[in-house]
């Protein structure tokens, strides 16, 4: 079982514990209830979630280099503009983050990527994207002031 099936597994279980203590209530519990709380908790697993890998994935780079090579194989290099674009998608423990990436042209008339992300078919920016866990590298270059002199 992985991590995110386990945290499902565990949260789904604490649900219907919930659901037993609510119906219950203030009543003292029966031997029924007894049981159906046993029977509840012997669903937890032995022992508990572990993390199957330490080097951690970086979601967003992977969905956006898939978007660019499927543009690549796809358009011409002058080719831009949003009827120029390609989509790409790769699963994830939140679920499917997916690009829409085209190139367009930028300040000076040099041409850079641009995208849209959904994070199963919802739209998403790269902040939330970050704040989820998805991203590792940094999205933005530091740029260095010009020195004059």
């Amino acid at each position: 079982m992985n991590l995110t099936t386990a945290l499902a597994h565990e949260a789904a279980i604490a649900e219907a514990l919930c659901a037993v203590d609510e119906a219950i209530g203030d009543e003292p519990p029966s031997e029924q209830a007894f049981r159906i709380i046993a029977a509840i908790k012997a669903l937890r697993p032995e022992r508990s979630a572990h993390v199957a890998e330490l080097e951690p994935i970086d979601y967003l780079e992977t969905v956006q280099r898939s978007a660019r090579a499927a543009w690549n194989s796809r358009y011409a290099a002058d080719s831009i503009g949003p009827e120029c674009d390609a989509v790409a998608g790769v699963e994830t423990p939140l679920g499917r983050l997916k690009t829409l990436t085209w190139r367009r042209i930028w300040r000076g008339g040099r041409i850079a990527w641009a995208s849209e992300y959904y994070l199963d078919d919802d739209p998403v920016s790269i902040t939330e994207i970050r704040a989820a866990g998805l991203a590792r590298r940094p999205t933005t270059r530091s740029r260095r002031k010009k020195q004059t002199g």
